[in-house]
């Protein structure tokens, strides 16, 4: 899988970002946030996932209506196996040799593939959008125009390697520490998107609307698909 080269990760606008999301965040939102993503990697290596709870647990799912859910099951089945397989490589692949895919599927794909296997980035709507050039990577990137125009394996190459980086900067500056080393890059691509939710809502909102927003550490479990998967565990 060869990346796109040209993006690198502004370690500046990381911290930046980290320093406003830090004091947001309580001594044990971040040792329980991690606890939480290794404990839905433990269980679908320990426990065979149904099709009720691959749609419910994915973030993504509920822009899917169930007469398509029913309809895309059989076609989501070796895609799903290649994400329990934590083969990132084929299912890319597989992906981009598809003639036309739903605008749910890769983040649907993806998500499940780093649960599976957290080396590989989830390519959630958040983490960057090709259509509009937003979410949490290009924050911190700055331009990624050059994913625009080439095609899905090499736009996913360098989505991995910009989280690779990402992981390497959040390393040197001793930053989200409390998290494990498989899932930091991602805890700090929520957090910057959090961050960026928080001020944009700031900004266009008035102050009493604004209160009604959940708190911080909520909306990075939210964006991460944890509480999903607390709900079950509830219940």
């Amino acid at each position: 899988m060869n990346p796109v080269s040209g993006m690198v990760v502004d370690g500046a606008a990381v911290q930046e970002f980290l320093d406003k999301a830090e004091p947001l965040l309580e001594p044990p939102a971040l040792p329980a946030l991690d606890a939480a993503l290794q404990r839905r990697t433990a269980r679908v290596h320990r426990e065979a996932v149904g099709w009720a709870a691959r749609w419910a647990l994915a973030p993504v799912s509920r822009r899917v209506n169930p007469a398509d859910r029913i309809r895309w099951q059989p076609e989501l089945e070796p895609i799903w196996e290649l994400a329990a397989a934590g083969d990132g490589e084929g299912l890319v692949a597989h992906l981009a040799e598809r003639p036309a895919t739903p605008d749910w599927l890769l983040d649907w794909a993806t998500y499940w593939l780093n649960i599976h296997a957290p080396e590989w980035p989830w390519w959630g709507r958040w983490v960057y959008r090709r259509e509009g050039g937003t979410g949490a990577l290009p924050l911190v990137t700055g331009d990624m125009e050059g994913l625009r125009d080439v095609g899905l394996v090499e736009a996913y190459g360098a989505i991995r390697q910009d989280v690779r980086f990402l992981g390497s900067v959040l390393d040197s500056t001793r930053r989200l520490t409390a998290v494990s080393d498989e899932h930091r890059p991602l805890v700090a691509l929520g957090a910057v998107y959090a961050v960026y939710m928080f001020t944009m809502a700031a900004w266009k909102l008035t102050e009493e609307f604004t209160r009604v927003f959940p708190p911080f550490p909520v909306v990075l479990q939210t964006l991460l698909g944890v509480n999903r998967w607390e709900a079950m565990e509830r219940g």
